[in-house]
């Protein structure tokens, strides 16, 4: 425990860029990851609070996102902060689904540049790339693609988020019951099936490019706040490439007991301690 607090202690922050088109759930994912209701405070790059509700702006009219952002009001290196989560630092590549070269070069300006910061607290740490899956038509767009078949981003993790998976298990149960499945059955398998088709026809799109990500997973519309923020920080935890950075993310995110408990189990440290404790003579009856 003295190791995790010598680390909060020395650096303050996770840093995570969000990624994602309009309407793909971002804003959803970061309040349930902050557990807040508030828009968070944003900061420009000399640490000055910018207008407070630009976010709400972007967020809650995502049909504008990308007016706003050739209007010049939202940068990438923007910090959006939650009062309720401090050591979380978010970046939002707001902009990014207009698929031109200039925004995938920005993108990747961004992650070379903090590529080579030499502070810990400055370093980006990992990529939510939340994609929707709510069109099956366009799915995974050729900005997408071109994402993770252009950019290297060195050893910063990805991790893809599917939202709106919710959309897919519907399609799912409508075969089965034309199947002649009864509804209980087909709400049953719905879900599996869905899952089944996306890996098939869609997921494996992205898995082929050159750099895929590391980690993804799928979110249901109801299940967000219960299963997706532990998920989501398990497989982040788990993309990291050194034990400072996980443990680094296990104490910043001071609600999620489970993730710290398992983060230092894995640690040789700890494993040491347990092989002191057991070595000591214990007295008998």
């Amino acid at each position: 425990m003295e190791e995790a607090i010598e680390l909060r202690s020395k650096y303050q922050h996770f840093r995570v860029l969000i990624m994602g088109r309009a309407n793909a759930g971002k804003t959803t994912i970061l309040k349930a990851i902050c557990r807040s209701r508030e828009a968070p405070q944003v900061y420009n790059q000399r640490g000055r609070k910018v207008w407070r509700s630009l976010f709400n702006v972007y967020s809650l009219f995502d049909s504008f996102s990308l007016n706003i952002h050739k209007r010049g009001v939202h940068n990438i290196e923007y910090e959006l902060r939650f009062r309720s989560a401090p050591g979380f630092v978010f970046h939002d590549s707001c902009g990014f689904e207009a698929g031109s070269v200039e925004e995938l070069e920005k993108v990747r300006e961004f992650i070379n540049n903090r590529a080579a910061e030499r502070s810990v607290d400055k370093q980006l740490h990992a990529i939510w790339f939340c994609i929707p899956t709510d069109h099956d038509a366009r799915m995974i767009t050729a900005a997408e693609l071109d994402f993770f078949q252009r950019c290297d981003i060195g050893k910063v993790p990805v991790i893809a988020i599917f939202t709106k998976f919710d959309s897919l298990d519907n399609v799912a149960y409508q075969e089965l019951r034309r199947e002649g499945f009864e509804h209980s059955e087909a709400q049953y398998r719905a879900p599996r099936r869905a899952e089944e088709y996306f890996e098939r026809v869609h997921l494996n799109r992205i898995l082929e490019q050159r750099y895929p990500p590391k980690r993804y997973l799928c979110v249901r519309n109801g299940h967000v706040i219960k299963r997706t923020v532990t998920e989501l920080l398990e497989k982040t935890s788990d993309a990291l490439d050194t034990d400072a950075l996980k443990l680094l993310l296990a104490t910043v995110q001071n609600n999620n007991t489970a993730l710290c408990i398992a983060n230092f189990i894995n640690r040789q440290v700890f494993a040491s301690l347990i092989m002191v404790s057991f070595s000591k003579p214990r007295r008998t009856c």
